[in-house]
């Protein structure tokens, strides 16, 4: 489906029905997105500040809003994943789960992201 490198391993089929998998393969979406509208140094950098603003964000409730406002602004063509959608407020648990699995995914679209890139201009 996305001509990048998994890095580090890691199998995203295996992982397609986690929320790190989803994480991924938005990111890689949002990325092809931004990549389209602002070219491939605004895209990186772009993907890089979504990536700080969603880390910055220490309650669960305005770090799953931030990251339901970047999505729908983007417009990746993605579903949420019911962690995501449903109405209850997440315990301080799973917001430590869940956004570590968002933000590790979204890290590893971004450096799968590079390296396609770095091994596409190289072939070039």
């Amino acid at each position: 489906m996305f001509p990048y490198k998994v890095i580090s391993a890691m199998n995203v089929k295996s992982e397609a029905r986690t929320l790190y998998g989803w994480a991924f393969r938005t990111g890689l979406k949002i990325l092809e997105q931004l990549e389209a509208a602002y070219g491939e140094d605004g895209a990186e950098k772009r993907m890089s500040t979504l990536l700080l603003n969603l880390r910055s964000e220490l309650l669960p409730a305005k770090f799953r809003r931030e990251l339901t406002n970047v999505i729908i602004e983007i417009k990746p063509e993605a579903s949420f994943p019911s962690e995501i959608k449903e109405e209850r407020a997440w315990r301080i648990s799973e917001f430590y789960r869940y956004s570590t699995a968002i933000l590790a995914g979204f890290y590893d679209a971004l450096q799968s992201w590079k390296e396609g890139k770095k091994e596409g201009g190289e072939s070039a």
